[in-house]
């Protein structure tokens, strides 16, 4: 909690730099644009890969098997969105980074790894709901 904290400190400093000495290099014009140019993009392929997400739900629960590769992907493409629409050309890496379906994965899969040991120490519950289960 303490790297997120600090995270969410340093990267603004950290954009406002690179913004600022890349206005100096290229100009403000080109940097504006650019900003804009990357959330365009970046909302466009969300939206594709989103809608492939879906997709790939359906069929998974079609053959009645566990959707786990398409909700991580959905979740990794939630986290995506936000990071693509701050300006910003680090947060723009890291969201792009993502969208790569090898690098997703590559997270998702450590990130299912590490939820599982929380699971598996007890540090964490998880709780299934059924949607014909009455309310708690």
């Amino acid at each position: 909690m303490a790297y997120f904290l600090l995270l969410l400190i340093a990267l603004p400093f950290a954009e406002i730099y690179v913004l600022l000495k890349a206005g100096g290099a290229f100009g403000l014009l080109p940097v504006m644009l650019a900003t804009v140019f990357t959330a365009i993009l970046g909302g466009f392929i969300i939206k594709i890969q989103g809608m492939n997400a879906v997709s790939q739900l359906r069929h998974d629960m079609q053959d009645a098997r566990v959707p786990v590769e398409p909700v991580a992907d959905g979740v990794f493409l939630l986290i995506c969105a936000p990071l693509l629409m701050t300006p910003g050309f680090i947060t723009d890496f890291i969201g792009f980074s993502l969208l790569v379906p090898p690098i997703r994965h590559f997270f998702a899969k450590r990130f299912l790894r590490w939820l599982k040991g929380k699971v598996a120490t007890g540090e964490a519950r998880m709780t299934i709901i059924r949607p014909n289960d009455p309310p708690r």
